[in-house]
């Protein structure tokens, strides 16, 4: 399992790495889990839409991805189907992810004219 201080891998300013594309992949990675259970009351979890990575017998997992805030408000991200229990995070809190998911943007805020 994976124990990690998200400000380990983030940019000085908070933001996901740029330099190093495995880096970053496993940074938003653990941003998706944190912004999944960042609104959750401590000891509640909840289903994500992010798939298992495991690969029991050579073949890949088809669960999704479940957090769990626990009472020490760490974040665990498990796989009820495998079992896999892929990460531990601490330090989440002040994160950008740490309020959940963002709040809904006007579509103006977009520049492309195809979206009308």
């Amino acid at each position: 399992m994976l124990v990690v201080d998200p400000w380990h891998w983030l940019q000085k300013d908070g933001s996901l790495p740029t330099s190093n594309p495995r880096l970053r992949k496993l940074a938003l990675r653990v941003a998706q889990f944190i912004e999944a259970a960042a609104t959750l009351p401590k000891l509640t979890s909840r289903e994500t839409l992010i798939p298992c990575l495991k690969r029991p017998s050579g073949k890949s997992c088809l669960g999704l991805m479940w957090v769990v805030k626990t009472e020490d408000d760490t974040i665990l991200a498990h796989c009820l189907v495998c079992g896999h229990e892929e990460a531990l995070i601490h330090n989440w809190q002040e994160t950008e992810w740490a309020e959940g998911p963002m709040e809904p943007a006007p579509v103006e805020a977009f520049s492309r004219s195809d979206l009308h």
